[in-house]
């Protein structure tokens, strides 16, 4: 049996190249999808609660909305610019610290808690809805 031409060997290993390339290119396109929809979903259940809790209605929702936005931007600004000379984003992470200690009080979680994998977006408990 004749082995396989380097030629053909080379056409396959750029077609599955060119295979995982698109696969890796769809993966990129559905997260961006996820990622834009939790960030509307956010803004939803916010404004929501605002309504509930603090009977914000369309004017104050609005405003809300706005600041969250521009936020938001700030934010991803701030991220972005960091991470070309710190892959930890420490100044990032420690002016979103300081901005919810100004918001919040002392009593917030770091940012490494906040974040770690084990307490991002997980459907809630009864009892931690309740609470």
């Amino acid at each position: 049996m004749a082995a396989p031409s380097t030629y053909k060997q080379l056409l396959e290993a750029k077609q599955t190249i060119q295979q995982l390339l698109a696969e890796i290119q769809q993966l990129q396109n559905e997260m961006n999808v996820m990622k834009g929809f939790t960030l509307q979903q956010s803004l939803d259940m916010a404004q929501i609660s605002l309504n509930r809790e603090f009977h914000f209605g369309p004017k104050y929702n609005a405003r809300f909305k706005s600041s969250m936005v521009r936020t938001f931007q700030e934010f991803c600004k701030l991220c972005r610019s960091d991470a070309k000379d710190d892959l930890e984003l420490a100044v990032t992470k420690a002016k979103i610290d300081g901005a919810l200690r100004i918001a919040c009080g002392d009593d917030i979680e770091p940012f490494e808690v906040r974040y770690a994998e084990e307490n991002l977006y997980r459907w809630l408990r009864e009892e931690e809805v309740n609470a």
